[in-house]
């Protein structure tokens, strides 16, 4: 997966910021093809009873057609954005279905040594979002790579393009996010 590069994303992202209202259309018509591959990955590694491919693309279109213009000053930022977005708008999906199912047993959260595609079920779902949620509040950046590539399907040197950072940091911080997660879930179960 090679999200896109072109210098057109940052300069439509820029002006939809600054008010073009055509800009948000001329932005997913650059990244729809992504996104939706992103979405379909996901799909694919065990969450199909969540939500299709399409519709998550589409949920997260209605979302920014919602919002204000925002000013993601990269393609960077608008990822990010997009990985959370698709987080939220899967946990909103899975407590709606689930409402009247509050309590149950919580089952573990199978991680992979990438933390790739996460596979877990509903419930294990809600358990990881809550976890991601407090280590984002310790480690916004471990957190938001943890998301790239559990949730977009990103992998680690892909990750760290998109965050700016190093192979080796994204793999320190993947390793670390793990152990803590982990943890973390372990201790409700």
């Amino acid at each position: 997966m090679q999200p896109p590069t072109s210098p057109e994303i940052t300069h439509v992202l820029r002006a939809w910021s600054d008010g073009d209202a055509e800009a948000l259309d001329r932005l997913m018509t650059e990244v729809y093809p992504e996104l939706r591959s992103m979405a379909r990955r996901y799909v694919a590694g065990g969450c199909s009873g969540t939500v299709q491919a399409t519709s998550l693309v589409h949920d997260l279109y209605l979302r920014l057609l919602k919002q204000q213009p925002t000013s993601f000053p990269n393609r960077r930022a608008f990822f990010a954005f997009a990985s959370g977005a698709m987080r939220h708008i899967l946990i909103d999906q899975i407590r709606a279905r689930h409402a009247d199912k509050r309590g149950a047993r919580r089952a573990r959260v199978p991680l992979t040594e990438d933390l790739q595609l996460v596979d877990p079920s509903d419930a294990e779902l809600l358990d990881l979002h809550r976890a991601l949620d407090e280590l984002a509040q310790l480690d916004p950046r471990k957190a938001e790579i943890v998301q790239l590539c559990a949730f977009l399907g990103c992998g680690r040197v892909e990750a760290a393009e998109l965050l700016d950072i190093s192979p080796t940091t994204a793999k320190r911080d993947l390793r670390f996010a793990r152990a803590w997660l982990t943890q973390r879930l372990q201790a409700e179960a």
